[in-house]
């Protein structure tokens, strides 16, 4: 008996499961400031030709190609924040992580640390200015001078954002296909909005239920071949 609706099936129900998984992560943060939703890019295995019919093919099920990065800005959500910031388009600030690493974000809420006058992340890192240097808060009187600090605080683009390697922390990672950070001081920002997440839940439980359905009907395909492969065999 062919396996070949066995594999088929089989592969599916691994490509709907990890398509469950990015869904589930988009939903996961659907409050995260600057969060961008990815979408799963499923792509057919190898065809082969029937002996009978060369111009009929059967299909050898599907994979996961890749996981495509939703770039377009969302909704800017105001905060009357003076520390906090949205970058417009594709603007992504630059924060030096605690682990030393330059990483960019879309995420601009920032917070003033008194120790050293420095301007951080929600993960403690470092933003950084045009120049990739720690902004330092600038202080009149004891008191942060935000029309100042708006000016330093760097904004930087990639030829190819779709590239950018999404991590952990809301993250993102330069990537031979993003190419290099470029600064650019004629992206606009916006002092006291944040960037809300892309996160559509409408859109991602209309995939949850796509992808369920799908993977319930391979399951059953996978348990209906194991039964029929039992039949046979028992009748041998």
């Amino acid at each position: 008996m062919s396996r070949i609706g066995y594999h088929t099936a089989a592969s599916a129900i691994m490509s709907f499961q990890i398509g469950m998984d990015v869904t589930g992560n988009n939903l996961a943060n659907v409050n995260t400031n600057g969060f961008k939703a990815s979408r799963p890019d499923f792509a057919d295995l190898i065809y082969t030709k029937r002996n009978v019919d060369e111009t009929v093919h059967t299909g050898h099920g599907t994979k996961v190609d890749k996981t495509n990065l939703m770039y377009e800005q969302s909704t800017l959500r105001e905060t009357g924040r003076g520390l906090d910031f949205a970058a417009l388009d594709e603007g992504l600030f630059a924060i030096e992580t605690t682990a030393g690493n330059v990483e960019y974000t879309k995420d601009g809420s920032f917070y003033f640390y008194q120790e050293d006058g420095t301007l951080r992340d929600s993960n403690g890192g470092y933003v950084l200015d045009y120049d990739g240097n720690h902004v330092m808060v600038p202080l009149i009187d004891g008191n942060i001078d935000y029309d100042s600090l708006g000016d330093m605080i760097g904004v930087y683009r990639f030829e190819n954002p779709y590239g950018l390697d999404q991590k952990g922390l809301n993250y993102f990672a330069a990537t031979p296909s993003s190419g290099e950070a470029i600064s650019d001081e004629s992206i606009k920002k916006k002092q006291g909005y944040v960037e809300a997440s892309s996160t559509n839940i409408a859109n991602e439980m209309s995939k949850v239920i796509e992808y369920q359905r799908a993977f319930q009907l391979n399951t059953n395909m996978v348990k209906l071949h194991n039964e029929l492969e039992e039949l046979i065999n028992n009748l041998r």
